[in-house]
């Protein structure tokens, strides 16, 4: 199997079929290509000269030549790894351009790409997910959008390919039009159903989807050029407002506020992105200047931006963005 994104095609052979099937609900796969890396994963015990992760997966990698092989007795320690060894590659692979990670989940189609930056509970995941199943919107990221400069000044959006969280209130309202959830974190639809509203959205339980299980490819290479960029910072009206049109603010106000939403957890917390392979990357303080540069264009490129009270339905902003040629 070949996983891709962009010219980086990783072939991923394994004699364990879970493995396989977990690279293809997280990577667009391709037969056309030539590989660039290859990594293998075998079900046993590691050779005992070989270190381990923290899954206790052992692994033997040469960045020079291009390759990795992986261990484990455990199928799904040995899939979680391998997505990850992918994942990485990846991500090196955008490092030379000084990419920057921002909390955010963003919708496109070929004219539009529309940014939903916010901390925990803003909505984000709710609004893209409507956008797709009731607007005809193509998923680009849930929580880990990434931009990627390139040496023209031009800018592309890609995301971390990562499980979607579908919290208990949003996975209620929707059970049926959802596809089958790929880990239903033993929630149980039945008891959501019979706790109250106000309850169900303040609980972080979740069952988790991919993008290939709503039908599309990721991650995906989105161009910014060409395309009606629209930033938005929404959350959660009170219940007792009124309805709330969304506002604008400035260049200054949008690029700061971005700032906040930059996801230098992701270099600096060894909890969050477990490194298998050695490769050079930036120091948080690097990370962190490289993502407020790249932060002040997009916000140059969309004009400013949007604060938003919504009630989980991106309806209302979506009309606007079409009935201002958008948002500019």
């Amino acid at each position: 199997m070949r996983a891709r994104l962009g010219d980086t095609v990783v072939a991923v052979e394994s004699d364990v079929p879970f493995v396989l099937d977990t690279i293809a609900e997280f990577y667009p796969t391709t037969s056309q290509r030539k590989p660039t890396w290859t990594v293998t994963a075998e079900r046993g015990t590691p050779p005992p000269e070989v270190q381990r992760n923290g899954f206790g997966v052992g692994v033997k990698a040469d960045i020079r030549k291009r390759w990795c092989t992986l261990w484990a007795q455990s199928e799904r320690d040995l899939a979680v790894t391998a997505r990850k060894v992918v994942r990485e590659i990846f991500l090196a692979d955008c490092e030379p351009a000084g990419y920057t990670m921002v909390h955010a989940s963003a919708i496109y189609t070929d004219e539009q790409v529309v940014v939903f930056a916010a901390d925990k509970r803003g909505g984000k995941t709710t609004l893209a997910l409507r956008a797709v199943l009731d607007d005809g919107w193509r998923w680009l990221s849930n929580d880990h959008l990434i931009v990627v400069p390139d040496a023209q000044g031009a800018m592309t959006m890609t995301s971390l390919p990562t499980p979607i969280p579908i919290k208990v209130g949003t996975l209620v309202d929707l059970w049926e039009r959802l596809p089958a959830a790929w880990d239903g974190n033993d929630v149980d639809i039945q008891r959501w159903r019979a706790v109250m509203p106000e309850q169900r959205y303040c609980s972080d339980d979740a069952a988790y989807f991919t993008f290939a299980r709503f039908g599309q490819p990721n991650p995906v290479l989105v161009p910014l050029a060409g395309r009606h960029l629209t930033v938005v910072f929404p959350h959660y009206a009170a219940a007792d407002s009124g309805l709330v049109t969304p506002s604008r603010i400035g260049i200054a106000e949008t690029a700061a506020e971005l700032a906040v939403h930059l996801r230098t957890d992701w270099i600096g917390d060894e909890r969050l992105h477990q490194r298998v392979l050695p490769f050079a990357h930036r120091d948080v303080a690097a990370f962190r200047s490289d993502g407020l540069a790249l932060t002040g264009r997009l916000a140059e490129v969309a004009g400013g931006g949007w604060r938003w009270a919504h009630r989980g339905h991106p309806g209302p902003l979506l009309d606007r963005i079409r009935n201002s040629g958008g948002a500019r």
